[in-house]
């Protein structure tokens, strides 16, 4: 066995060093033909939105021609049979299997003894490996050995679908790319349009390190630099400009907020200092970006860890302009779809948005800046396509589906025409809702509920109102901590939550304390943690630095004189002590301030966080403390479940339609229901149609979500009675598991014809 295990060693080692996934399959193959000491070595992978998905990828030991020829669906053949039971299969006979199917010319029946491995990676099935001998049956030390190597072999193929290898193995047979990939919803809608792909042209991180000594070389690197900075400034500022044609000047502050970014700073300071130091521009620039994306990149919180990306973008623009590299005009037909491997908010900017249909990117989120933005504009936008051939995608047609999250790649004609079918669905379905933006949210038996924002860029203002929004039901204060080097002053906090409380006059705004830390630490903050989703975060930081949290508090108290709108949520709450410390410091914030003016003022409504499951068990003490609570659902069912939902070896298994998740929002529920004090909920749940049946029939009244989710809430609401959300609510708790939960909502909302608010078409 110990030569085994060498052998298998130095397969892995190849197969890291192999250039693409072919060669890594060939490798494979040829080795073992060797190492085993047998007659045929065969690896089929699966294509899944092929009809006849496992294709025969590499071989040695057939006869030729055969890779690429022979191809099998799932259960048909001995391979099938691998493929369909998902475990290992040793046949000492396999002529005379009744599975046993016989491609004619391969050569095969010259080797009856057969051994089939399944390659499986979170339970998916990503191909087959087969040995074949004519003499000497497979014994466990060969077992042992191929189940070892088909689980490196598994993330070989795994890493091939992320980088797109593999959607063009099969283009040389085909010559067409037509396929279906699956990514992360971004924005609702489906629609049709030509692939324009964007090439950023240059990559940052290829940027050689280069050496300058020579004094008129730094200086002469500086001003290069400090003029690169100059140009990509002025350009954000002239894309703000043209943004506000298609636009509100809200919504454009995003692209002033990156130009300000390159006004002065720790961006700017390090890489002079780095040039001073006696690195080529470049190169500095480099090492700077790098360093400042990944404290972004770091953080457990989605929206924030998409920074990094915008980080890098300003980092690829001044890169760009810094090696003098030009981007051709480009002509962009009448309907396209933007393709690549990441797209930003500044690429959104640089194409013609009233041609644009869609966005379709590798990477990415739905907290995106341009997933947000694609809500704004109405577009639909699928992230995080994880095996997007974007390289290969320019001029053809795509379809994006922003409900399902796939995208359909130069679809088949039959396919295409049932596509363009669903698509005038569509555009019905979204008619429709808007006639009811001004329309209240009332059930048909007259129970009233109110619909809010989750904000936190002055970007999301503007949605936000069109959309028929009643106020700002969760306000993220901490991206104005993330965006600076340093703790915003007060009179700098007392004019970002001024502004927005200004914004939404007469209506309630909820301003969440600081909630960083742990594994989302500020740059100039840091902390490391080895297990950050327990550790330092939210209410335990200000707490600990109640300098930090009097400052947010007086701020916010001070943008609240003569409006008087002001909401405080507080973060993370897991017991009853942060709240009574919370409130002394709160109080004291309010002395002071009254102190200063001489005046009176009004204490502001204070609310508690439900997220964390310790917060369940006290939920009517906690009550007697606060004015109102809100359930944030995204952590809440993280705890619950004891599932990272950023991690994707096991993001399949959150969902807060389970029904544990069930039970526990409605003991927090009727907890607030006995004390008399409001409930709401800002999880994503709340923009989720089947998410607003639940949380409507446990007897919700206030619901915050994205901007581009409150039309499809108010539909559901304006659909069903409360009496039968209750009486549906009462059923799903008692369910099995989340899929049990989520069918059953699905069917509810087809049989009133709203299924088209879930899926693509009606």
């Amino acid at each position: 066995m110990p030569s085994l295990i060498h052998t298998l060693q130095k397969i892995v080692k190849k197969v890291d060093q192999a250039p693409d996934i072919q060669s890594a399959l060939d490798l494979i193959v040829e080795n073992l033909i060797d190492a085993l000491k047998i007659d045929t070595c065969s690896i089929f992978i699966n294509f899944p939105d092929q009809l006849e998905s496992l294709v025969l990828m590499a071989n040695r030991g057939l006869n030729e021609g055969v890779v690429g020829k022979i191809k099998l669906r799932i259960g048909r053949g001995l391979v099938g049979m691998v493929a369909e039971k998902a475990e290992l299969i040793r046949l000492d006979s396999a002529l005379t299997h009744k599975n046993f199917v016989f491609f004619e010319g391969s050569g095969e029946e010259a080797f009856p003894i057969f051994m089939g491995i399944p390659i499986i990676s979170q339970r998916k099935i990503l191909g087959v490996l087969v040995l074949q001998r004519a003499e000497q049956a497979f014994d466990s030390d060969d077992e042992a050995f191929m189940t070892t190597l088909a689980t490196q072999l598994a993330n070989a193929i795994t890493h091939a679908r992320s980088s797109g290898e593999m959607a063009s193995l099969l283009m040389d047979e085909t010559s067409s790319l037509s396929c279906t990939l699956s990514g992360v919803a971004g924005s609702p809608g489906l629609t049709i349009g030509q692939a324009v792909v964007i090439n950023h042209g240059v990559n940052l991180y290829n940027v050689p390190d280069r050496r300058v000594t020579d004094r008129e070389e730094i200086v002469q690197e500086i001003v290069l630099f400090d003029t690169a900075i100059e140009q990509v400034r002025q350009s954000l500022y002239d894309q703000a400009e043209r943004m506000k044609q298609s636009l509100p000047s809200e919504e454009c502050a995003l692209f002033t907020a990156y130009a300000q970014m390159l006004d002065k700073g720790s961006l700017i300071d390090d890489t002079c200092q780095r040039i001073q130091d006696g690195y080529w521009g470049p190169s500095a620039w480099r090492k700077t970006i790098e360093e400042h994306a990944d404290v972004f990149a770091s953080m457990e919180d989605e929206y924030l860890a998409e920074r990094a990306n915008d980080i890098r973008d300003l980092g690829r623009r001044v890169l760009q302009r810094m090696l003098s590299s030009q981007v051709g005009e480009r002509i962009f037909p009448e309907k396209f779809v933007l393709v690549g491997e990441s797209i930003s908010a500044t690429d959104l900017a640089s194409v013609p948005l009233d041609r644009l249909q869609a966005i379709v990117s590798e990477h990415g989120s739905s907290s995106s800046h341009v997933a947000i933005l694609a809500h704004a504009l109405g577009i639909p936008a699928v992230m995080g396509v994880t095996n997007l051939p974007y390289t290969q995608m320019e001029g053809l047609i795509v379809v994006a589906d922003g409900y399902s999250g796939k995208a359909y790649i130069d679809p088949k004609q039959e396919l295409l025409d049932d596509l363009q079918k669903y698509i005038v669905e569509e555009e019905q379905v979204t008619d429709s809702l808007k006639e009811l933006k001004n329309k209240p949210a009332v059930t048909t038996d007259g129970y009233r509920v109110s619909l809010y924002v989750n904000s936190g860029l002055m970007s999301d203002h503007s949605p936000s109102l069109r959309s028929g929004a009643e106020g700002v039901g969760l306000y993220r204060t901490e991206i104005p901590f993330q965006i600076r080097e340093s703790f915003p002053s007060e009179d700098d906090q007392y004019r970002i939550y001024r502004d927005v409380l200004k914004t939404f006059k007469g209506m309630p705004v909820v301003l969440r304390t600081l909630d960083v830390g742990g594994d989302k630490p500020l740059s100039y903050f840091p902390i490391k943690e080895d297990n950050p989703f327990l550790g330092w975060r939210g209410i335990r930081i200000t707490l600990d630095h109640p300098d930090i949290f009097m400052t947010q508090v007086r701020a916010m108290m001070r943008a609240n004189l003569d409006l008087e709108n002001l909401h405080i949520l507080l973060p993370m709450i897991s017991g009853l002590q942060e709240l009574d410390d919370a409130l002394i410091l709160i109080h004291r914030a309010k002395d002071e301030i009254e102190d200063e003016l001489g005046q009176r003022i009004r204490f502001p409504q204070v609310g508690a966080m439900i997220e964390v499951p310790s917060s369940i068990f006290q939920i009517d003490e906690i009550c007697q403390l606060v004015d109102f609570i809100s359930i944030g659902t995204n952590d809440l069912t993280q705890y619950l479940l004891a599932v990272d939902r950023n991690n994707e070896s096991v993001a399949g298994l959150f969902s807060s339609l389970h029904p544990s998740v069930l039970r526990a929002l409605e003991q927090i529920i009727q907890g607030a229901i006995r004390q008399k004090t409001p409930v709401s909920v800002c999880g994503e749940l709340a923009g989720d149609p089947m998410g607003v049946m639940v949380l409507m029939g446990l007897g919700i009244e206030s619901l915050s979500m994205s901007a581009g989710s409150i039309p499809r809430a108010k539909k559901v609401i304006r659909s069903f009675s409360q009496e039968e959300m209750r009486a549906y609510i009462a059923e799903a708790k008692n369910m099995n598991d989340a899929q049990d939960v989520k069918g059953f909502y699905i069917e509810k909302l087809d049989e009133r014809g709203l299924g088209g608010l879930i899926r693509a078409g009606k």
